[in-house]
């Protein structure tokens, strides 16, 4: 079974077009975060306030608006290439050949893209930490989100971690809820278009799923104690409703 996902992995760095998104993302943390140190104040799209940028809110505070990037355009065409692409050119035909049940062809190439997230999300952190030990004024206390509770510096840690922990858990949702989709849609053009919408209505819904198109303001408030029961029972669902969907639908498929 590992060499399935690890073949998966290494095919997907091999296109390149994993590159280009890749690069594409750390362009955009890098304007960030030096639009974030020449003015170093950031203020939230969602009306809450302004901040002092510093060494210790910066690795957080930095994905406001690339959280968004990430979840609604970044991975979602990396899943739909990956996905898609395959299912509509028929290449997977090929692939399911191997000496391997189809469930495991499937489950290698997701867990693969849910490495390749994990090594989005974790660039972004090991930057984030980088720039703000170089470049912010370091401080012994922080803010929390929404808090105007003074938190000592230890607790800037497990919250920066907790944070990328759950961006990625997000991350995860959206890539299971486009396979579903690519399974129905496998052209990719009109796959992603139709994640797309689906995220737009489902917003629509329910509120908290806002997380599969701008997770940000969602998972500062999960990390609160007050107000995180639905963030999480969303995030739960989309998971287990889209491994459901996903893998019904890969086993139902003609070869």
């Amino acid at each position: 079974m590992s060499g399935i996902w690890l073949s998966e992995l290494e095919r997907i760095w091999n296109r390149k077009s994993t590159f280009l998104l890749y690069i594409a993302m750390l362009l955009i943390i890098f304007v960030n975060i030096w639009s974030l140190k020449t003015n170093g104040t950031m203020r939230f799209r969602f009306g809450e306030g302004t901040v002092v940028v510093n060494n210790l809110n910066l690795p957080w505070l930095m994905m406001s608006e690339i959280s968004l990037f990430l979840i609604l355009a970044m991975l979602p065409i990396l899943y739909v290439d990956q996905l898609g692409g395959d299912l509509h050119s028929g290449a997977y035909r090929l692939y399911v050949l191997r000496p391997y049940r189809r469930f495991q062809f499937w489950l290698g190439k997701l867990l693969a893209l849910s490495v390749t997230t994990a090594i989005f999300t974790g660039t972004a952190l090991v930057i984030g930490i980088v720039a703000g030990w170089l470049l912010f004024p370091h401080t012994s206390t922080f803010f929390k989100y929404g808090s105007g509770v003074v938190s000592p510096s230890s607790d800037a840690i497990p919250y920066t971690l907790a944070f990328y922990l759950i961006l990625t858990l997000a991350c995860v949702a959206k890539l299971l809820l486009v396979s579903a989709v690519c399974l129905f849609i496998s052209r990719p053009l009109f796959a992603f278009i139709a994640i797309f919408v689906l995220s737009v209505a489902l917003y629509q819904v329910v509120r908290p799923l806002v997380l599969l198109m701008d997770p940000f303001q969602q998972i500062m408030l999960a990390l609160r104690v007050e107000g995180s029961f639905k963030f999480w029972m969303c995030l739960i669902a989309i998971i287990l409703v889209g491994s459901v969907i996903s893998f019904v639908r890969w086993q139902k498929k003609i070869i």
